[in-house]
């Protein structure tokens, strides 16, 4: 046979035998745009956010072979997930031929949160020598935080704290400027005219707190909102 012969064949040999593995390749969803379409999904759900969120999308088994989406595949977040920390985000493909998957992504943003100067006790009065700011990842502040001076100073502690505590909604609450058996000032309005009473708490009461008061005059119990330190305003006597 001559060489030139031999020479077509092995080209056409070559071509045919890559043919099947380029079509394989082909015939697959890429893992890279499994991976970019968790990544924009997350991105577009934490717009809201004045930080910059940092994004990390888990790798894919290698061993994962999905038909390529005829369409876009969709992203979805899993019922009960979150987007922030670390959780998954659905990824379907309903033609030609439906299949879905979950890619493990992991978010954190950073952002200044206020935290403890020093350990506080249990009752203690907020200051503004009893916090600072730290730059924290608040993804995984499953808690909550408080990042505004105004929202701690002279509230009181629930419980006591260590230094660098993170402070939360929930260990935080109002003083009160009404203590149980305090005599108080009741202030009622009357035809347009402030009166002003004595009386005595028969609770104790924050800013804002509707508590029982009893009025020294008639010895009657009646109910009043606190709005300042001793004074309860009431509807009648």
């Amino acid at each position: 046979m001559p060489y030139r012969t031999y020479f077509w064949i092995a080209i056409l040999f070559a071509a045919f035998t890559s043919l099947p593995q380029q079509a394989r390749s082909e015939t697959y969803q890429s893992h890279d745009s499994l991976r970019e379409t968790a990544r924009t999904f997350v991105q577009q759900q934490i717009q809201s956010t004045s930080a910059t969120p940092y994004i990390e999308v888990g790798i894919l088994d290698t061993r994962l072979r999905l038909p390529v989406c005829a369409d876009k595949p969709e992203a979805f977040l899993p019922p009960g997930s979150r987007i922030l920390g670390s959780s998954s985000v659905g990824i379907r493909c309903h033609s030609p031929k439906p299949w879905s998957l979950y890619v493990p992504v992991t978010v954190k943003i950073f952002a200044p949160v206020l935290v403890a100067s020093h350990a506080l006790n249990r009752g203690s009065q907020i200051t503004a020598q009893d916090f600072q700011t730290a730059e924290l990842n608040i993804a995984a502040l499953s808690g909550g935080y408080l990042s505004i001076p105004e929202q701690i100073l002279g509230m009181t502690l629930k419980r006591s704290i260590d230094a660098g505590a993170v402070y939360t909604p929930a260990m935080l609450e109002a003083p009160n400027m009404v203590r149980r058996g305090q005599q108080v000032t009741l202030l009622a309005e009357i035809a347009g005219i402030e009166v002003r009473m004595a009386g005595k708490a028969l609770m104790d009461g924050s800013a804002g707190a509707l508590i029982q008061v009893r009025n020294l005059a008639s010895q009657r119990v009646i109910e009043g909102t606190v709005i300042a330190e001793g004074i309860v305003k009431v509807t009648g006597n």
